[in-house]
């Protein structure tokens, strides 16, 4: 009798072995983020007519663009931040005294080349924005820069 159970039990086990596929599969590997894609090189944006603005307490770069282009063209704040790319590594990171560089807004949109800049800086910012759990602010990037698309 105890031959037949242990018997019943060793196939039981081999049963259940296969029926669970031999060894668990590891656990995937933990995906790392990747850092964002640098925004394009500051050299195809136009500052000619470009002013210059001292950023004071409790600036932001959308604030920043509101003042200087207007309220309903805020989001254009990734243009302040290729023409002051030396200065401004995060879009929502500005230290009290930084010397920005603001380009003309109308004069970049107007040209092709800085107008493609324009358009994908926006969506590295709003990829960037994306992952920082901000998908209004990112919605807004995104459809801003596939209206301005030449």
């Amino acid at each position: 009798m105890k031959k037949v159970f242990f018997s019943l039990l060793v196939v039981l086990i081999f049963f259940v072995v296969v029926a669970c596929g031999g060894t668990p599969a590891p656990a995937p590997a933990p995906v790392a983020d990747a850092p964002p894609p640098p925004p394009p090189p500051r050299g195809v944006i136009i500052l000619d007519g470009a002013s210059n603005y001292t950023v004071v307490k409790g600036d932001t770069l959308s604030n920043i663009a509101a003042g200087k282009y207007g309220e309903p063209n805020r989001y254009f704040f990734p243009l302040i931040q290729l023409g002051s790319a030396e200065v401004v590594k995060d879009p929502d990171v500005l230290e009290v005294g930084d010397k920005l560089v603001i380009p003309e807004l109308q004069r970049n949109l107007n040209d092709a080349g800085a107008n493609a800049a324009v358009r994908a800086a926006m969506l590295v910012t709003a990829a960037q924005y994306e992952r920082q759990s901000k998908p209004n602010a990112a919605s807004i990037l995104k459809n801003l820069a596939a209206r301005i698309s030449r």
